[in-house]
C-alpha cells in the first residue's frame, strides 16, 4: 500500500512511500516514461483506492498509473538487450573487459544481470527484447566537468585570443568570465534552463547520460543558489542526470574587488550552508587571477565541514599547491592539471582518493601543453576525461572528442580512455555506481553504431550513438 505521495515545490520530483517499494524519490523524466528528452512538470499525483496505485498527471495532459509492484526492485526483467557484439565493462579489480556475444537484462531502471550469452539459457519471459545487432554496448558516458548553465557566448573573444590577446588580458578588460556573468545575471531562470537543455541534449547525442555540472556564472549569493536550482531542475526533467557543484569561487565578482575577503566569507558562511540540500560538491578555481591557495583551502575546508564534497580547478596555468591540498581533504577530483609538479603528483598518489580530471578541450583552445595522463596513471592516480564545456575556453559538448584527444595526445590507451569516460568519470562526478554495466547498476546504456570498442576514439568528431538508454528508457534524441 502507498502511504505518502508528495510532489515537490518545483514540480519535478515525486516522493512515494509504500510497503513494498519503501521510501523513494522519482524524477519527472522517469515518471513521464515516454523517453522524450525533456519531461513537463508534474501537475499532481493521487493515491487511488484501495491504495495500491498512484496516478501521476503532467502539464502536457499525460497521466500515468503506477503500481506498487512495478516500483519494487525485485521481480522479473522488463527489458533484455541481446546480440551484443562486445559488452564493455570493468571487473571488481577495475580491469577492462570486452565481453563478446553478451546479454544485459534490466528491470525498470536497474541492470539485473549482464554477461556472456552462454550464461543465459533462454530469453526472459515477458521482457521486451532490444537487438543490439552485434554492436558494442557500454555504460552511458559520464562527463565529470561541465559548466552547462550560462547565458551569452564569447566567439568575439575567441577571435581576439587567436589575434594575440591573452586570457588574462581579456579578463582584465572585462571579458572572460565577467562577460558571461553579466549575460547570466540578465537572463531569467527559464532562459537558463532552456540553454542547459540544449547543451545536455547535444551531450546525449554523443552518448552521455550523466554529467557533473557547475554554477559560477552569476557570482551573487541568490544567483548562485538559483543556478543550483536550475541544475536540479535539469537533472529531474531531462534524460541526462546532473551532479550539481557550487562554483561561487570561480572569480571574485566586481562588487567585491576592493574586499575579496568579504566574498570568501559569504561563500563559507552563507552560500555553503544554504547549498547543502542543493549541491553535491563545492569547487574553487585556484589560480593567480582567481583564488589564492589560502582562500581555496578555507573554502574547501568549509565545504567538507558542511558535509559536501570538495573539488578544485588546479594547475591550469600555475602550480600553486591546490592539488596537494585538495588531495589532503579527500576531494572528489582535481581538474585541468596542465602545470603540476611531480611533488604534487606524489601527494595525490599517496592520498589515493582523488581523481585527476583531464580537460584536453581547454588545453587545445588555450594553446596550453596537453597534460600527460601517463604521469598520473603510472603513479596509480585514477584519471577521468571531461569536456569542460564552457563558453570561454572549451565550447564543446563532444565528450568522445575529448577522449580522442586524451588517447592521442595525453598518452592514454584505448582501454584507459573508456575507463576515463565511464567508470572513473562517474567517481569524479560524485555519481557512484554509474559507468559500469554490471548487476545493480543504473540501466544507463549506449548501443553504438560500431562493432569494436576502438572505433570511438579512432573515428572522432561525429556522433556514433544508435540507441541511448537512460534508466532503462530509450531516449528520444530529437532535433533542437
Amino acid at each position: 500500500m502507498f502511504h505518502v505521495c508528495q510532489v515537490n515545490s518545483d514540480r519535478d520530483r515525486l516522493r512515494l512511500l509504500s510497503d513494498l517499494a519503501g521510501d523513494a524519490e522519482h524524477t519527472a523524466w522517469r515518471l513521464h516514461g515516454t523517453g522524450r528528452f525533456v519531461a513537463p512538470p508534474i501537475a499532481g499525483a493521487t493515491i487511488l483506492p484501495p491504495g495500491d496505485r498512484v496516478e501521476v498527471r503532467f502539464d502536457d495532459g499525460r497521466a500515468v498509473i503506477l503500481t506498487e509492484v512495478e516500483l519494487t526492485p525485485q521481480g522479473p526483467p522488463t527489458l533484455e538487450v541481446r546480440n551484443i557484439g562486445q559488452l564493455v565493462r570493468f571487473d571488481a579489480a577495475g580491469r577492462f573487459e570486452a565481453v563478446p556475444d553478451a546479454v544485459v537484462r534490466i528491470r525498470r531502471d536497474r541492470i539485473v544481470s549482464a554477461g556472456p550469452r552462454a550464461e543465459f539459457s533462454m530469453a526472459a519471459p515477458g521482457a521486451r527484447v532490444l537487438d543490439a545487432g552485434g554492436a558494442v554496448v557500454t555504460a552511458g558516458l559520464v562527463d565529470p566537468h561541465t559548466h552547462p548553465v550560462f547565458a551569452g557566448e564569447r566567439a568575439r573573444e575567441f577571435a581576439l585570443r587567436k589575434a594575440g590577446a591573452t586570457y588574462a588580458e581579456i579578463q582584465a578588460a572585462g571579458g572572460g568570465i565577467l562577460s558571461t556573468m553579466r549575460a547570466t545575471r540578465a537572463a531569467g531562470p527559464e532562459a537558463l534552463f532552456e540553454g542547459g537543455v540544449r547543451r545536455l541534449l547535444r551531450m546525449a547525442r554523443f552518448g552521455v547520460t550523466s554529467v557533473e555540472g557547475k554554477t559560477g556564472y552569476d557570482l551573487t549569493v541568490e544567483g548562485e543558489l538559483g543556478l543550483l536550482r536550475v541544475l536540479g531542475r535539469l537533472s529531474a526533467r531531462c534524460a541526462v542526470e546532473v551532479s550539481p557543484t557550487l562554483l561561487a569561487a570561480h572569480l571574485v565578482p566586481p562588487e567585491f574587488a576592493a574586499d575579496r575577503d568579504a566574498w570568501v566569507r559569504l561563500i563559507t558562511d552563507e552560500l555553503i550552508p544554504r547549498s547543502r540540500e542543493l549541491a553535491v560538491a563545492v569547487d574553487v578555481f585556484c589560480e593567480d587571477n582567481a583564488f589564492s591557495l589560502a582562500e581555496t583551502v578555507r573554502i574547501l575546508e568549509a565545504a567538507v565541514a558542511a558535509g559536501l564534497q570538495a573539488r578544485a580547478h588546479a594547475g591550469q596555468f600555475h602550480s600553486l599547491g591546490a592539488v596537494a591540498e585538495a588531495a589532503r581533504l579527500g576531494a572528489l577530483s582535481v581538474d585541468h592539471l596542465e602545470e603540476v609538479t611531480d611533488a604534487e603528483l606524489d601527494e595525490l598518489a599517496r592520498a589515493g582518493r582523488t581523481v585527476a580530471v583531464l580537460l584536453p578541450g581547454a588545453a587545445l583552445t588555450l594553446g596550453l601543453p596537453m597534460p600527460s595522463g601517463r604521469r598520473f596513471l603510472d603513479r596509480g592516480v585514477p584519471v577521468a576525461v571531461g569536456t569542460d564545456c564552457n563558453p570561454g575556453t572549451s565550447m564543446t559538448e563532444n565528450l568522445p572528442l575529448a577522449g580522442t584527444l586524451a588517447c592521442l595526445q595525453a598518452g592514454l590507451t584505448v582501454e584507459e580512455t573508456w575507463d576515463a569516460l565511464t567508470r572513473t568519470a562517474a567517481r569524479a562526478a560524485g555519481l557512484p555506481g554509474r559507468g559500469n554495466p554490471v548487476a545493480g547498476a543504473p540501466a544507463d546504456l549506449v548501443i553504438w553504431d560500431f562493432a569494436h570498442y576502438g572505433h570511438l576514439p579512432y573515428h572522432f568528431g561525429v556522433p556514433h550513438v544508435r540507441t541511448l538508454l537512460r534508466g532503462g528508457l530509450e531516449v528520444q534524441l530529437e532535433s533542437e
